[in-house]
């Protein structure tokens, strides 16, 4: 079954699931209740995108837009898909529909990310085109 990438619009018991094992370990477990997920997705300036595999999603990000300008944040692929290049492609396709609603500019602030993930976030971010600046991450759309 083929990758695919989207924004989350709908609360689903599956995406509650997802979401808390995407992010185990990685957020505190209040913002993974059903409540939290919903206020999440009615928020007007963002978005979630996750991507599934097989019915399950198995990565996510946060989206923040303003203007000509994207603050991503919370990006995590689910522990036991990584490093098979389900992370590159949600990238490239939020990137993809970004660009394509006049965002020119894509942020990710690395103080956000846990301490053990910290080099290897900024490995891939940089590996994604994304030129890090002190503890910002930004390219160019």
């Amino acid at each position: 079954m083929r990758l695919s990438v989207f924004i989350a619009n709908t609360l689903s018991t599956q995406l509650v699931i997802d979401l808390q094992k995407i992010y185990l370990n990685y957020l505190v477990e209040d913002s993974l209740t059903q409540q939290a997920i919903q206020q999440l997705l009615e928020q007007d300036s963002t978005r979630l995108y996750v991507t599934m595999f097989n019915e399950r999603h198995i990565g996510a990000v946060k989206v923040q837009t303003k203007a000509t300008q994207a603050t991503l944040s919370q990006l995590c692929i689910r522990d036991i898909t990584r490093r098979r290049g389900v992370g590159k492609n949600l990238l490239k396709q939020i990137e993809s529909t970004l660009h394509a609603e006049g965002i020119e500019q894509i942020q990710y602030n690395l103080q956000e990310v846990a301490k053990d993930e910290y080099l290897s976030t900024q490995a891939f971010l940089m590996n994604s085109g994304y030129i890090i600046k002190d503890t910002i991450a930004s390219k160019a759309i």
